[in-house]
């Protein structure tokens, strides 16, 4: 992504304003591609380029969208790197697009990294204590004659 702010990325225009948020630069970009996949038409229009290269006609007839709706999210897309196009090499007026096979595996990686949680030490050593504490209890529940 450029140094466009994700309002400007969608709506194309410049705001100056940085970003919000006191992120890593890195944070602030994975933050501008998710803004901009948030939007449930481009989402729409991604994961049908991510399965085939597509004209603007296409796209429309398959979500039922007018040309304008699709050439405006498909600007926004191609300005964030997520989508190229290509004009045919027969009829130039045709334009086909796809989604940029780097930019999203770049951005898949992002995403399986964010999403990798790992228990932080002190919830391993509280899982640690809850288990012996279950353990002390059942033995003590089981030596009485409980019929739990």
């Amino acid at each position: 992504m450029d140094d466009m702010s994700p309002e400007a990325t969608a709506t194309g225009k410049r705001t100056g304003r940085a970003p919000a948020g006191n992120g890593t630069p890195r944070e602030a970009e994975l933050a501008q591609y998710l803004r901009l996949l948030g939007d449930d038409t481009r989402l729409s229009i991604f994961t049908l380029l991510t399965k085939a290269e597509l004209c603007v006609c296409e796209i429309e007839e398959s979500l039922g969208l007018s040309q304008s709706l699709v050439s405006n999210h498909l600007a926004a897309l191609r300005r964030a790197g997520l989508v190229e196009s290509r004009r045919d090499e027969e009829d130039a007026r045709w334009v086909f697009y796809k989604a940029d096979r780097e930019a999203a595996a770049a951005l898949r990686q992002r995403l399986a990294a964010l999403l990798d949680v790992q228990p932080a030490r002190a919830d391993r050593r509280r899982a640690a204590q809850a288990a012996h504490l279950r353990s002390r209890h059942s033995n003590n529940v089981s030596g009485t004659g409980s019929t739990f």
